[in-house]
Parts: structure tokens; C-alpha cells; sequence
């Protein structure tokens, strides 16, 4: 399947630049610069040299929340349709970065292929100012504006002088239902081709949204929701986007502390990106998850020597339980035995639960520290089988995922007394032998011999505790084993 990618950028050449770059295969890219955005020939030429390129247009002053926006958008939804035959349509910002490979962004779209991926809501709604259409209601001049700042500034006295004369536009007719979106989406060519269509049929709904605040963010999802009857389209758009003021924007402009965003939710595109705040985020992106290439060796110990995060993985629903766990047992610390990047040790403490991590891999503390909170005690290398290895006093809960079949047959023994030895109430065990993410060779354990040896060091399933286990998800995990210490 071949996808078009509608690019709205209005400044940083070297950042659209190397944006584009990624869209190597596959993909049609269509670009849109602001008119008051400067670029010299050599800039155009550069842009246009890239072979995905079809075209570079700069034909609409775009302001931040006026109709300028909604124009340029239908005009490159237009312009898609003439030029390529590309089945998939994207509309993605130049502030938008991936955060997976390309091979992966075109597979993960063929299970999509037939759906449109839109985040939107029903109006009125608590979360879209406040319960009112107040949007469409009043007149919002920002086209007259050059500046997002310069507007914001003059459009609290203009909203006021309405309010003062009772100045009141009566809301669209043209559907029953209203819809708010977010403005950036992934939707099919005949999603595209039906929303072009019907604003060049019924192009009332479309003249009605001059003036109206940010009308991209109703449009899409009003036409198309109303005319596919909300068929075969998804309530998310899988962006990141940090709803939050954060480094000088809202919504943010990220930076490499919400690299644990990007892992823990499954998204194709995360923004804001701007320089230089993001300069990281973005180098880390590409190390790690844009053209990943990291080898992945296995230790004598059976620990990973890797510097990563994909083959670690992350389960919402293992951590979700383990959440659980903890407010069914009372338990008010972790330890997490094999913490790999230390992702579940970072959501953990964001639930107000004190958890630390340890794993053997040489990267732990580096990986870690761009998943934990800056003030935060990171993750640390260390061996399950070091006979040195000791903690200050035992934890109430410790958890070992996907450790056990890497640990060497002849050591297993000992790997399951130092895990006794480190908790003095719980103890998780969970792995999974289907089809491993690494290559590395692995030992099977039976689950019944698993209790057996954790039996002999004084630890007993919980047999009340087990099935209720049983009926949270635990992330697709084949074995799962919850013990309690024998007092």
C-alpha cells in the first residue's frame, strides 16, 4: 500500500529536511510552506531534489487558528488526489517526527487499510470549551493577524465587545450532529475523495467555518463522521501530542524526558518537536526507533548487552496489573528483577508506588535515565547470580518478567533462592517461550516445577490471590506465577 504524506510547515528548512528523508519508499510526500515563510532557491531546489517529493507548494498566508489553516488543508486533499494514486493519506505537521521505522510505519498501516484513524468527539462535550460551541458562535478574525501572539492579545476585546452587543452566529444546519477533531489524521483516499467531494457539492458547511476558532479541528471530523455514519473510523489518530504547557508551548514542545510517552503508547507520530529544545529527542528517536540497528548480545549470565528499547517491549496491561497487585496486597515497595530499560519501574513510581530496578545489561543506568523523572534514583546495572549482590532489606513485591528463560539451566536453581533472598512477602514470576522479540537462545521452565523450586525457599502460590490474577490481563504472557512467603 502506498501512502501520501500532506506535509503544513512554516518554519526550520533543516528540520522539514530531514523529516522528509524518512519517507523514502512508498510514500508521496506533498509539502505546503506558510507564504511568509523565507526560502531561498537553494532551499526549494533542495527540497524538491528528494525523489518522494511531487510537490512544494506556498500559495496560503497561514494563521494560526483562522480559516487560512482549513483552506490550505482542503487545497493539498485536493492536490493528493490529482497527482498520485497513493491509497493512504496522512496530514502530519513539519514540528511531526516518527517514532518507528519506516518498514514498520507501512506495516502497521496495512491493518489499518480500510479504516480511518481520526481522534474525535461528539459536540458539546466537557472537555471542548467547557460544554459550548462557543467557537462557532462568535467571529474569530485571526487571518487579520500575522502572529499566533499578536491575535490572542486583541481576541479577548473583540470576543468581548460580542458578548457586550449580543453579536451570536446560530450554529451550521447542515448536519445534526457537530464533531471536534484533532487536525492532524490518517485516513484513506476514499475518506479524502468523500470529504473533497462533498464540500465541492455542499460548500456551505465549509464558507460557514470563516471565522470560526481553528475550524480544521471540526471540519474533517463533521463531514466525515456525519457522512460515514462513524463507520470504519477509529478514535485515535496514534499522534503524541502533550496536551500541557511544558518548554514554552501548549501543547509542549518536547524534549527527551517524554521519550517514556512515545514507549509506553502506541503512536506513528509525536509533536511538537522544536529546536532547540528537541534536538535530542529527535537524535534519540533516530537512534533507537526510526533506524534502530542495535545489536543485541547475550551475556554468559543470561542477561542482554544492549543498548535499546524496542526488544525490551511494554505491556500497559502487565503493568496495569501489577497496579493491582499492590492495592490488593497492600505492598508499598518494588523490586524489579531484570528491569531492562526501566520503563515499568518509571509508570510504577507514577502510581505512587516506591519501585526499583536492577538488570544486568551494561546500559541500564543510561537508558533508564531518559525514562525516569530527572530528580529520580535511575535504574542500575547488576547480576541476579552475583553471590555480592544485597539490598538494604527485603521488598514487598518482586517482580522478574521475562528474566527466567534466559537464565542458564545449571543456574536456575540459584536465581530462584536470590529472588526468595530479596523479598520477604511477594514474588511475580511471568514469562512468555512463544515467539521471542530477541533471537537468543532460551530455556524452557514448566510452570509446576517453577512452584516446586519456590516451594523448597519457603514461597507458596496464593491460591485466592492467583485467581484473581487470572482475571486481570497480564500482557500476553504464557506463564504467570504469584508466591507468597511462608511466615
Amino acid at each position: 500500500m502506498q501512502h501520501s504524506i500532506i506535509i503544513m510547515a512554516h518554519k526550520n528548512m533543516a528540520q522539514l529536511c530531514h523529516l522528509v528523508e524518512y519517507f523514502i519508499h512508498d510514500c508521496y510526500v506533498f509539502i505546503h510552506l506558510d507564504k511568509k515563510f523565507k526560502m531561498s532557491k537553494e532551499e526549494r531546489e533542495r527540497l524538491e531534489a528528494f525523489p518522494q517529493v511531487i510537490r512544494v507548494y506556498q500559495k496560503f498566508d497561514v494563521n494560526w487558528g483562522g480559516f487560512s489553516m482549513l483552506r490550505c488543508q482542503m487545497f493539498m486533499m485536493r492536490e493528493v488526489l490529482k497527482r498520485c494514486d497513493a491509497e493512504y493519506v496522512h496530514l502530519i505537521s513539519g514540528q511531526d517526527y516518527p517514532t518507528m521505522s519506516l518498514d514498520e510505519f507501512l506495516m502497521f498501516f496495512e491493518q489499518y487499510k480500510e479504516k480511518d484513524c481520526l481522534q474525535y468527539i461528539h459536540l458539546p462535550h466537557i472537555n471542548w470549551e467547557r460544554n459550548t460551541y462557543q467557537r462557532l458562535q462568535y467571529y474569530y478574525p485571526y487571518d487579520c493577524f500575522s502572529t499566533r501572539y499578536k491575535a490572542r492579545s486583541k481576541m479577548y476585546q473583540i470576543l468581548h465587545f460580542q458578548r457586550k452587543y449580543n453579536i451570536k452566529r446560530s450554529l451550521p444546519k447542515q448536519f445534526d450532529h457537530l464533531y471536534g477533531c484533532s487536525q492532524w489524521f490518517s485516513i484513506t483516499r476514499k475518506s479524502t475523495q468523500m470529504i473533497v467531494d462533498y464540500t465541492r457539492r455542499h460548500p456551505m458547511l465549509y464558507w460557514r467555518m470563516w471565522m470560526t476558532f481553528a475550524p480544521e479541528e471540526m471540519y474533517t471530523a463533521t463531514v466525515l463522521v456525519n457522512l460515514k455514519k462513524g463507520k470504519d473510523i477509529l478514535f485515535t489518530n496514534f499522534r503524541f501530542i502533550r496536551m500541557k504547557y511544558e518548554n514554552g508551548n501548549n501543547p509542549a514542545n518536547l524534549d527527551v524526558h517524554h521519550l517514556r510517552y512515545l514507549v509506553e503508547r502506541p503512536c506513528v507520530f509525536a509533536r511538537k518537536m522544536e529546536m532547540p529544545v528537541s534536538n535530542e529527542i529527535i537524535e534519540v528517536l533516530d537512534k533507537y526507533f526510526v533506524y534502530d540497528k542495535q545489536p543485541l548480545k547475550a551475556m554468559p549470565n543470561g542477561g542482554w548487552e544492549y543498548d535499546g528499547y524496542k526488544a525490551y517491549g511494554y505491556s500497559r496491561d502487565y503493568i496495569t496489573a501489577v497496579v493491582k497487585l499492590c492495592q490488593l496486597t497492600g505492598v508499598d515497595s518494588v523490586l524489579d528483577v531484570g528491569c531492562g530499560c526501566g520503563m515499568d519501574v518509571a509508570i510504577l513510581r507514577e502510581q505512587h508506588i516506591a519501585a526499583v530496578g536492577f538488570d544486568a545489561n551494561p546500559y541500564t543506568e543510561e537508558l533508564s535515565a531518559r525514562l525516569i523523572d530527572k530528580d529520580q534514583e535511575l535504574c542500575v546495572q547488576a547480576d541476579l547470580l552475583d553471590d555480592e549482590l544485597e539490598t538494604e532489606s527485603p521488598f514487598g513485591l518482586v517482580l522478574c518478567k521475562d528474566v527466567l528463560p534466559y537464565i542458564p539451566a545449571e543456574q536456575i536453581t540459584k536465581a530462584v533462592k536470590k529472588l526468595a533472598k530479596l523479598s520477604d512477602r511477594y514474588v511475580l514470576l511471568n514469562w512468555y517461550e512463544g515467539k521471542h522479540i530477541s533471537a537468543l537462545p532460551i530455556t524452557c521452565h514448566i510452570e509446576k516445577d517453577m512452584v516446586s523450586m519456590m516451594s523448597e525457599v519457603n514461597f507458596f502460590p496464593d491460591p485466592l490471590l492467583n485467581r484473581q490474577l487470572k482475571e486481570l490481563n497480564m500482557g500476553n504472557k504464557k506463564y504467570v506465577i504469584f508466591v507468597k512467603k511462608n511466615n
